[in-house]
């Protein structure tokens, strides 16, 4: 029995050792395998003969992934596209990169060419798509980097012109081309039919329109909410608590009710009541007013700026100016900072406000802390990520939230971006259209 068992465990013994044998020679045949594509690939290259050396690599991809032979398969794609450069070699190009990019997603090399294969092909969206996967990726390369944010900032411009504009950025924009007025939205789609004028449109989508047969407040449906028989020049933002909204009429501008009275009083500029409460220039100097019409601030200023929606009041805070220089004050017109400048521009969403000093502008924060020292020859507040600034030849550009600039001085004229990624610029004198961003 004993005798059995010993010649049992050395068979056992004897079968793995064949076995191990087996598997290491299966092992052997299969590395000089793949090390033979290899081979032939090299030579290949070395006939000139492009293709087949690729196709050589890619078979030994398939045994072993190796950055390496992704960058001989490039050397050869070069080489080969040199003399070849069709439509056919470059999409093989750039599938085998795109190939390559997926395997190991850190090599820049791989995203990079893509790009410069579609830029070849004119194909921008797709190479915008590449660059936003590699940022995806948190690939880091400068030139990349640089890449990515030309294509992302990369704009068009609608084919709408026009000659003037109102918006507060709330979705509805009045514009006027030549003829008559009509109300868009930020997109430039016509949400309105055709009038002889139309004021700024408020929140509810709610404005002042006049037609051939009188004055009226419109909703966003264009129903009627009101009838006035007054003519006017222009008008402001309806303020729905206090019932009022600015019009100008024989060169001032008054307060009309929906009832078709007005508030007492005639003034170079009016703005909307917030909180029942608006600025008015009377004469030469600015004050506040209630939605009765009633003087309310016991300080005069030689200036207050309105925002977009025509109002004293932006983000917490009132931007005015005393004593030749602006400064900014709460709700109660005490002075919030030491922080004084020869001009300066509206807050609006993003709180930070473009100011001058000497001939040259920056950015301050609503508290008046110097976020950005004086340094463009002209400049706007930022809204929604952007900042319009100019050079000295009048030209605007861009800057991003990074303070960088991002879209070149190519405007004559720019204004604020709204939350949909839009902007009105000018891009000849006296005419007005929508900028969109080429990629959303």
């Amino acid at each position: 029995m004993k005798g059995t068992k010993g010649i049992v465990s050395v068979l056992l013994i004897v079968t793995l050792a064949l076995s191990w044998l087996s598997g290491l020679g299966g092992g052997l045949k299969e590395r000089n395998t793949y090390y033979h594509y290899l081979s032939i690939a090299q030579d290949s290259m070395d006939k000139k003969l492009y293709e087949q050396a690729i196709e050589n690599y890619k078979k030994f991809l398939t045994y072993k992934s190796d950055p390496k032979v992704y960058q001989n398969i490039m050397d050869a794609y070069e080489l080969l596209y040199e003399e070849e450069q069709t439509a056919y070699v470059r999409n093989c190009y750039i599938e085998d990169m795109a190939a390559a990019a997926s395997m190991f997603p850190k090599h820049v090399e791989y995203w990079k060419k893509q790009i410069d294969l579609y830029m070849d092909e004119m194909d921008n969206s797709k190479a915008y798509a590449v660059a936003k996967a590699a940022m995806n990726h948190h690939v880091k390369d400068e030139e990349l980097e640089q890449i990515y944010e030309e294509l992302l900032y990369s704009v068009k411009t609608d084919y709408k012109l026009y000659t003037d504009y109102k918006t507060c950025l709330n979705g509805y924009i009045s514009v006027f081309d030549g003829n008559q007025w009509k109300v868009i939205n930020n997109k430039g789609s016509d949400i309105s039919s055709n009038y002889q004028l139309i004021g700024l449109i408020n929140d509810e989508g709610k404005g002042i329109y006049v037609n051939d047969i009188d004055t009226r407040l419109l909703d966003e449906n264009e129903v009627t909410r009101a009838r006035f028989n007054t003519v006017i020049e222009d008008a402001g933002y309806y303020s729905e608590t206090s019932d009022c909204v600015p019009v100008k009429i024989n060169q001032k501008w008054r307060y009309l009710k929906s009832d078709g009275t007005f508030l007492s009083g005639e003034y170079e500029q009016a703005g909307s009541f917030y909180n029942h409460v608006a600025a008015v220039k009377d004469g030469t100097l600015w004050y506040l007013i209630n939605d009765e019409g009633k003087r309310i601030s016991s300080q005069d200023f030689e200036d207050m700026k309105l925002d977009l929606y025509g109002c004293h009041m932006q983000g917490g805070i009132i931007l005015a100016k005393e004593n030749g220089k602006y400064h900014i004050y709460d709700a109660n017109l005490k002075q919030i900072s030491d922080f004084a400048c020869e001009d300066i521009d509206i807050c609006i969403s993003d709180g930070l406000i473009a100011y001058k000093q000497g001939d040259l502008w920056g950015y301050i924060d609503s508290e008046g802390e110097i976020i950005v020292e004086p340094r463009f020859a002209y400049a706007k507040s930022f809204s929604n990520g952007m900042a319009a600034v100019g050079n000295a030849e009048g030209m605007w550009g861009f800057i991003n939230r990074e303070y960088k600039q991002v879209i070149d001085y190519i405007y004559q004229d720019a204004y604020y971006y709204t939350s949909d990624e839009t902007c009105i610029v000018s891009t000849q004198e006296g005419s007005y259209q929508i900028q969109k961003y080429v990629f959303e």
